[in-house]
Parts: structure tokens; C-alpha cells; sequence
């Protein structure tokens, strides 16, 4: 696809309605506090090390704004973003188009798709591998992420670090506040009392946005299911998946900094190569 040709959409395959996600440029702004292009590089050094080469072309999982998928874009590859929101895609597809790229977008859901042609390099940021709920769901994501990596191609997930999981510390800030122009998000996520099921290990959060706009305040209030893995659970499933071997395991998303319990290791980064 040409630049020229602006961005795509490969039609519904399983919409749904997520009334958080359909917040979309206050989403944007709350979770646009990432370098980029510094990320972008990390994976390309990721795939070097592991794969013998940057990538070619790359998978954004769960893209939301299409952060990563944009950024890949712009520097040439051949992108994708899959996501499950309508809206959110829809609002990507318009950044894209602002940024020049030829990003392509997919609605799917992110255990069942295909994609036009396999790619080198998959991502998935922000937690977004804990929608997942349960083992069988895992499962079928990690294998279907596998169908579509070309032969030895890498899928990189940054999960939450297992400290978060035991809640024996905590790694990340839940309460913050981001600007863009005129408007302002603040974001919480999360609240200490919110239930979390030992059985299934799936938490209900709490997800609240403030939007200051125009000298009001719109506020908002979401649940969201997130599940909890612990590194040795996660281990097992990828092993039964049967389709990845782990080349690496990461406190951070930098080469140079395996997951260990230092503070400075805040994500568990597990780096899996096709088989």
C-alpha cells in the first residue's frame, strides 16, 4: 500500500461495545505518555538479537490508538493493528492518516483472526494480554498469534510484573493526570477494595477518567476484567500452547534488562520466537 492510499480497515469480524474504549481521545491522552520511538527502537534491538534482523513488517495487539502501529508505519513497515473497538479503530485510522502512514487497521478479536500476509514482529503494550480470562482463551491466542509471524517471527507481551500479581508491591503508578491542548484526563485505575476472585483470578477493576474540556468536567466510571498471571503459570502456558519457545524474559522493554525483583524491573516481558 501506498502512503498516498492513507490507512485501511479490514471489515467487522467480531465488533463489540466497550463503553471505555469508546472514549477514544481521552484514551489517547491519558495513555500517551510513552517514548515511542525509543520503544520501537527496543523491539527492533529485541528482534536483532533474537530473530537476526530488525523487522519487516508488525503487529500492533490490541492497538488502540495505534501507538506502536503508527510509529512502525512511519518508519516504513508494513504494519497492522488489531483491535476489538469500532470507535477506537476508527480513531486510529484518522491518526494515521494525520501521520501520512499507510497503517493498516483489523477489527477482530484478538484470539481468532488472519491477516492478510504474516508478519516478523508482534507486540501487544499495556496489560492488554490480561483481557484474556481464562487458560483456553490464552491458548487461542497465542496460537492464532502464531499462525500469522513468519517463520521464526517474534511475539512480545508486556505483562504486569509478579509482584503486582502476589500485590507485594506495587510497579506502576494507578492515578494520573495527562495533558494535550486545552483538555485534560485524569485517570485511576483501579481501587483497593475492588473484588478480585481467587478461583478464576480475574479482578474486576475500577477504571475511572476525569475529562476537564472546556472549563467543565466530564467524569467518567468503567469495570474492567483483568486476569492475573503469575510467571510460572505463564511459563506452562506458553509451553502447552506448543507453538513458542520464551528467548527471553524482561523487567523492562530493554534487551539489557532481564526480569528479576529490582524495582527497576516493573513488567514481566516474556520474548517468544516461533517454533
Amino acid at each position: 500500500m501506498n502512503v498516498a492510499d492513507g490507512p485501511s480497515i479490514i471489515q467487522p469480524q467480531m465488533p463489540a461495545h466497550q463503553p471505555l474504549y469508546d472514549l477514544c481521545e481521552a484514551y489517547d491522552i491519558a495513555f500517551d505518555f510513552r517514548d515511542l520511538s525509543a520503544e520501537c527502537d527496543a523491539l527492533d534491538a529485541i528482534c536483532r538479537a533474537h530473530r537476526g534482523g530488525a523487522p519487516a513488517s508488525f503487529l500492533d495487539v490490541a492497538c488502540g490508538p495505534g501507538y506502536h502501529c503508527i510509529e512502525y508505519a512511519r518508519r516504513g513497515l508494513q504494519t497492522v493493528g488489531l483491535d476489538l473497538n469500532p470507535k477506537m479503530l476508527d480513531y486510529a485510522s484518522a491518526k494515521a492518516r494525520t501521520n501520512e502512514t499507510s497503517a493498516e487497521f483489523m477489527l477482530a478479536d484478538m484470539r481468532d483472526f488472519k491477516l492478510r500476509q504474516p508478519v516478523d514482529l508482534a507486540f501487544c503494550a499495556m496489560s492488554s494480554f490480561h483481557y484474556l480470562l481464562t487458560n483456553e482463551d490464552t491458548l487461542a491466542h497465542l496460537r492464532t498469534v502464531a499462525r500469522n509471524l513468519t517463520p521464526g517471527g517474534l511475539y512480545v507481551i508486556e505483562a504486569e510484573h509478579p509482584r503486582d500479581v502476589f500485590r507485594v508491591g506495587q510497579s506502576l503508578q494507578h492515578e494520573w493526570e495527562s495533558q494535550r491542548g486545552e483538555t485534560i484526563v485524569r485517570s485511576s485505575w483501579g481501587k483497593p477494595d475492588d473484588p478480585f476472585d481467587p478461583i478464576t483470578q480475574v479482578c474486576t477493576t475500577t477504571v475511572r477518567l476525569d475529562v476537564v474540556k472546556g472549563g467543565g468536567t466530564e467524569k467518567y466510571e468503567f469495570i474492567s476484567l483483568n486476569r492475573h498471571l503469575t510467571h510460572q503459570e505463564l511459563q506452562l502456558l506458553i509451553a502447552a500452547s506448543g507453538v513458542f519457545e520464551p528467548v527471553a524474559w524482561l523487567g523492562v522493554l530493554d534487551i539489557a534488562h532481564p526480569l528479576t525483583n529490582e524495582k527497576a524491573s516493573y513488567r514481566m516481558i516474556p520474548v517468544l520466537r516461533k517454533k
